[in-house]
């Protein structure tokens, strides 16, 4: 993305120098809208959103309805707009059948069938409770991430956070992480484990403020504990520390600076 805005990656100066507004800048649009090639050659927030709603459309019809041969247009409809719109937040299909079984006709099957469909086109990827056995892992409601960003239906200016999370799921899949979210009775947004079968502890807080600060640390830090691991990294916009907390080491970083590294 900052190559199609001419900027060198490679330059020092990113991260500290005079560059780095302007990374900012761009990061933050990256964020907003995504990171499809003819989106980053666009200025015009209006020119943008077409293009993102045609690419959509595009999606809809190629990847789902032609190529599944989909009749049940109503559940499809319904079914995009509340994955697309619960980026970065639990979804459960049992719960969406409940709600709109009585709307239109449809089978629990059917449903089932076509969010698969949604995986299987990796339109959205889904990410799955950290827990020792599968059956535990699947009867849990799964995370829902859009592939791209700009897919992600915001409501309000609030869901910068839940961003901010689809991105770093993104670039950890893109690192070849597995990924699985962690709840305890605290919550610590993704666990990974790489090639080497390391586990890790990632948070993600579009920033560290006196209402949520706690909250966000003790969910690190219980995750880093039940994994037996002693350092965990939390992703914010543009905070930066490191300090211990119940002899765990936590490192909070830029999203963005991460991304660069």
């Amino acid at each position: 993305y900052l190559i199609s805005k001419h900027i060198d990656i490679n330059d020092r100066g990113l991260v500290y120098g005079p560059q780095k507004a302007l990374v900012k800048k761009r990061f933050s649009e990256y964020m907003k809208w995504g990171g499809f090639p003819e989106v980053s050659l666009l200025e015009s927030e209006f020119e943008i959103k077409k293009l993102l709603k045609e690419y959509l459309s595009a999606m809809y019809f190629r990847d789902l309805v032609e190529r599944y041969d989909i009749s049940n247009i109503p559940l499809l409809d319904s079914l995009t707009d509340r994955l697309f719109s619960s980026f970065s937040t639990k979804f459960s299909l049992t719960a969406f059948y409940k709600q709109y079984r009585g709307r239109f006709p449809f089978s629990k099957d059917l449903l089932f069938r076509y969010y698969k469909h949604f995986l299987q086109s990796m339109l959205i990827f889904e990410v799955r409770k950290f827990a020792e056995s599968t059956y535990k892992r699947m009867r849990n409601p799964a995370k829902i991430y859009p592939v791209d960003t700009g897919l992600c239906r915001r409501i309000t200016s609030l869901d910068e956070g839940r961003l901010l999370e689809n991105l770093v799921l993104l670039e950890l899949k893109r690192k070849g992480q597995e990924v699985f979210y962690f709840d305890e009775k605290v919550e610590c947004d993704f666990i990974t484990r790489d090639e080497n079968d390391r586990l890790s502890a990632v948070q993600v807080s579009f920033d560290l403020h006196e209402k949520n600060r706690e909250r966000e640390i003790n969910g690190l830090v219980k995750a880093c504990k039940w994994l037996a691991v002693n350092e965990g990294t939390i992703f914010t916009w543009d905070d930066e520390e490191n300090f211990g907390a119940e002899g765990i080491d936590v490192k909070v970083v830029p999203v963005w600076k991460w991304m660069i590294g």
